[in-house]
């Protein structure tokens, strides 16, 4: 971690959330309040920006190696630049609307490895998916690494970070898109579902697959076909497989 990595203090917290620069998470000390604590709180919300509370000793312990021998005075307010700017879910389909598109969009549950989230998101851009959905917790961070396996192709494709996937599943719902997800439970193989209608696709962890949330939601779960002895595949690589489907079924 170095200097350029993290601003401090509550008023320059507040500038640079009121501004366009990417922000990774916000952490709070326990016991900090006051009006510019309750707006730092307000604009990460709506901006999507993670919020931590954490105890004094974590945020010394994590400004020790940056200001070793000078101390600033950090008001109970760290905050860590981002690679990336998030989005709102609404916004991207309200977008994919207006444009009379059919709407693609790819939910990463449980995805930590950051360079299959890099990989994943290469893909993704260079088949037309609209956003990648990822939850607050539990994904792997969007950080330079990720951007490199991406090839810089985070930077062109949104990303929508939610703080709980139940409340993105129903706004899929309610919006008519169809939420399917890759599962090694599943009957059915992936070209027997339909993909020319609106679609989310979830993709899990490779040792743990989706959550019970995304299994409980999903209209429809689908395998690859494999032929060898292996019976999974690489997350990304599975990404891959599945977008080609989807282009090829719409490009009929």
């Amino acid at each position: 971690m170095k200097k350029k990595d993290i601003f401090i203090g509550r008023q320059p917290a507040l500038e640079v959330l009121r501004s366009e620069k990417a922000v990774e998470k916000i952490l709070l000390m326990k016991g900090t309040s006051g009006p510019e604590i309750e707006e730092i709180k307000k604009i990460c919300e709506d901006k999507r920006i993670a919020v931590q509370t954490v105890p004094k000793d974590k945020i010394a312990y994590m400004l020790f190696p940056v200001y070793q021998h000078n101390r600033p005075n950090h008001q109970g307010v760290v905050g860590i630049y981002g690679e990336v700017q998030y989005f709102k879910l609404d916004d991207i389909y309200n977008q994919i609307l207006e444009k009379g598109e059919l709407a693609l969009i790819l939910v990463l549950d449980g995805v930590t490895d950051v360079r299959n989230f890099g990989a994943i998101a290469r893909t993704a851009e260079a088949m037309g998916v609209h956003a990648i959905v990822v939850p607050e917790k539990g994904i792997a961070q969007v950080n330079s690494e990720a951007v490199k396996a991406s090839a810089g192709a985070i930077h062109h494709i949104p990303i929508c970070r939610e703080k709980d996937l139940r409340g993105v599943y129903k706004y899929f719902q309610l919006n008519g898109i169809q939420v399917v997800a890759s599962s090694l439970k599943a009957e059915k193989n992936i070209d027997k579902i339909d993909f020319t209608i609106p679609t989310a696709i979830v993709m899990g962890s490779e040792g743990k697959g989706i959550g019970t949330i995304s299994q409980d939601y999903s209209d429809q779960l689908f395998l690859i076909p494999m032929q060898g002895k292996v019976n999974s595949l690489n997350v990304s690589v599975s990404a891959g497989m599945i977008l080609y489907e989807v282009n090829a079924q719409r490009s009929l």
